[in-house]
C-alpha cells in the first residue's frame, strides 16, 4: 500500500511517499531557488549557422540559449530513421522541449521530439504512432487498449501509459482528448508566434504528484494545506472507483508531518554513503558527478553461520535497488559485490539486481556480474539527483565535500517558528544567525511576507558568528 505524505511551509513543498511502510521517494520542490524548466515546451530560432551538424545552440527566449541534443527520454522507443517525421519546424523556428532541469553552470538541453504526458497517455509528434507501455503485459488488456488507436492523426500519435491498465475507457478516452486539446494550443501558438516563446509549461509539483505518484494502490494522502487537500479531493472524486478509496487528510496541527510519520530519520540516511543493514553486512556509496560507486561489505553478518557470501549479496542486490531509485542516482554505475565461486551464484545475484530495479521508469541498462564480482550499470538521467536537493559543494575544500543547503536550513529554521507559534502562542522571535544565513532567510521571509502562516510574527535576526546554524532565543 502506499502513503503520500505532502509538508508545505510558504513556498517550499516537500513530499515523501512510503510503499509498505517504507520509503521509496523524496524530493523537495525548490522554486524558491529556481523553478523547474523539465518538461517546458518552446517554439526555439534555430542557429542558421550550424544547418548540417548533428546538435547545436537555439535560442528560447530573447536572452537564453539551449543545446539542441539529439536524446529524449521516450525517442529510443521510436523509429527515427524518417528523422525529421517527428520535427515541427519552419524555415527559422523548430518546436523543442526541454529534457534537463536548470543547472547554473551551463545551458538547458532540449530536444526537437516533443512528447506531453497526461495521466494515461503521452501525445507525440510522431504522426499515426501508437503505442502501449511494455509494463502492460497481458495480451487480453493489450487487446483492449489497441482499440483507442483510432485517437491517433497524420500529425500526432498517442503512447498509453502503465497507468491506462486498469482504467475504464471511457476515462482514458477522455484524457486524450484533454491533452489533445493542449497539444492543439501549442501548434496554434507555434504557427502564429513569429518570436521565441514559451508555450506550455510543465505542470506544477502538486499536479505532477498526482500524475506520476499516485497509483491505484495508493490509500493515504497526508497534507497540511487546504489548497492542496482541496485540489486532491477533487481530483480523486472525479476518478475512477480505485482512486476514490484513497483517504485524503488534512493535517495541519502542531506537529510537522515528516514528524508524525517519522520518517525524517529515513530521509536523513539519504544522504549518508553507508546504509547498515539489519545482519550486520553494510553498503558504502560515493556519488561522483556521472559515477556512483557502490561496494558491498559483509561487516558482521558473516559471523553467522546461516550467512554465506551468497544470501549477503542476494539481500544487497534489493537494498542496492532500492537506494538507487530512492536516491535518483544516474549516469555510470559500478557495484562491487563480495566475490562468488560459481557462475550460476553470480547469476542469481545478477538477477537479483533487475528484480529489485524492474519498476524503475528511468530507462537503464545492467551488464552480467564480472568473475570478479563487478557489475555494471546505466541509468537515465530524470531530473536531480536526491543528494542535490539538500546539500551543495563545499567552498572550503574546493568542492570534494558537500554541506546542507542554506535555504534548507532557512526553512528549517521557519517550521519550528511556525510549530513554536502554535504552541506557545507567541508572535515575536529573536533569532542568532550564522552570517552566511542571514541574507538566505531575509530573503524567503520577504518573498513570503504576505503569507498567512508567518503574517503577524515579528522575527528578529542577528546575523553571528556560531559553531550551530541558528538559535532562538
Amino acid at each position: 500500500m502506499r502513503k503520500i505524505i505532502i509538508s508545505e511551509t510558504l513556498d517550499q513543498i516537500r513530499v515523501a511517499v512510503l510503499d509498505n511502510s517504507k520509503l521509496s521517494y523524496f524530493f523537495i520542490d525548490n522554486t524558491s531557488v529556481q523553478a523547474s524548466i523539465r518538461g517546458n515546451i518552446y517554439k526555439a530560432r534555430k542557429n542558421l549557422s550550424s544547418r548540417g551538424i548533428e546538435a547545436s545552440f537555439v535560442k528560447i527566449d530573447d536572452e537564453k540559449s539551449a543545446f539542441l541534443s539529439n536524446f529524449h527520454p521516450l525517442k529510443a522507443d521510436f523509429n527515427t530513421e524518417d528523422s525529421d517525421s517527428y520535427k515541427i519546424q519552419d524555415k527559422n523556428f523548430i518546436l523543442v522541449q526541454c529534457v534537463g532541469d536548470y543547472d547554473p553552470r551551463k545551458a538547458p538541453k532540449v530536444s526537437d521530439f516533443v512528447a506531453l504526458p497526461s495521466k494515461f497517455c503521452v501525445v507525440v509528434a510522431k504522426p499515426k504512432f501508437f503505442g502501449i507501455s511494455k509494463k502492460i503485459n497481458s495480451d487480453e488488456k493489450r487487446l483492449r487498449l489497441k482499440s483507442l488507436k483510432k485517437f491517433t492523426t497524420k500529425n500526432l500519435g498517442i503512447i498509453l501509459r502503465t497507468s491506462a491498465e486498469k482504467q475504464k475507457l471511457k476515462d482514458i478516452k477522455e484524457d486524450i482528448r484533454e491533452t489533445k486539446a493542449k497539444w492543439k494550443e501549442i501548434i496554434s501558438g507555434f504557427n502564429n508566434s513569429n518570436e521565441p516563446i514559451l508555450l506550455h509549461q510543465e505542470d506544477n509539483i502538486i499536479e505532477n504528484i498526482y500524475r506520476e505518484l499516485m497509483t491505484s494502490d495508493t490509500n493515504e494522502i497526508q497534507v497540511n494545506s487546504r489548497k492542496i487537500y482541496n485540489y486532491f479531493k477533487k481530483q480523486v472524486l472525479s476518478s475512477g472507483p480505485k482512486e476514490k478509496k484513497t483517504d485524503i487528510k488534512l493535517l495541519s496541527g502542531k506537529e510537522d508531518l515528516f514528524v508524525i510519520n517519522k520518517v525524517n530519520k529515513e530521509i536523513d540516511r539519504i544522504f549518508h554513503k553507508k546504509v547498515n543493514l539489519k545482519n550486520g553486512s553494510f553498503l558504502l556509496i560515493e556519488e561522483k558527478e556521472g559515477l556512483t560507486v557502490v561496494d558491498v561489505n559483509s561487516g558482521r553478518s558473516l559471523n553467522n553461520k546461516n550467512e554465506t557470501n551468497l544470501s549477503v549479496n542476494l539481500g544487497m542486490a534489493k537494498e542496492i535497488g532500492h537506494q538507487i531509485l530512492l536516491r535518483n542516482l544516474s549516469g555510470i554505475v559500478l557495484i562491487d559485490f563480495i566475490d562468488l565461486q560459481s557462475s550460476s551464484e553470480r547469476k542469481k545475484v545478477f538477477k537479483a539486481l533487475k528484480d529489485s530495479m524492474s519498476k524503475d521508469k528511468a530507462k537503464h541498462s545492467i551488464l552480467p556480474m564480472s568473475k570478479f564480482g563487478i557489475v555494471e550499470m546505466t541509468r537515465q538521467k530524470i531530473g536531480n539527483r536526491t543528494s542535490s536537493l539538500v546539500s551543495e559543494s563545499c567552498s572550503l575544500c574546493y568542492g570534494s565535500g558537500a554541506v546542507t543547503r542554506k535555504d534548507i536550513i532557512c526553512y528549517d529554521l521557519i517550521r519550528e517558528i511556525i510549530f513554536l507559534k502554535k504552541t506557545s502562542k507567541k508572535t515575536k522571535f529573536i533569532i542568532e544567525i550564522k552570517e552566511e544565513l542571514s541574507e538566505t532567510l531575509t530573503k524567503i521571509l520577504e518573498k513570503n511576507k504576505r503569507n498567512t502562516t508567518i503574517k503577524g510574527l515579528n522575527i528578529l535576526t542577528f546575523p553571528k558568528k556560531l559553531n550551530e546554524s541558528y538559535k532562538i532565543i
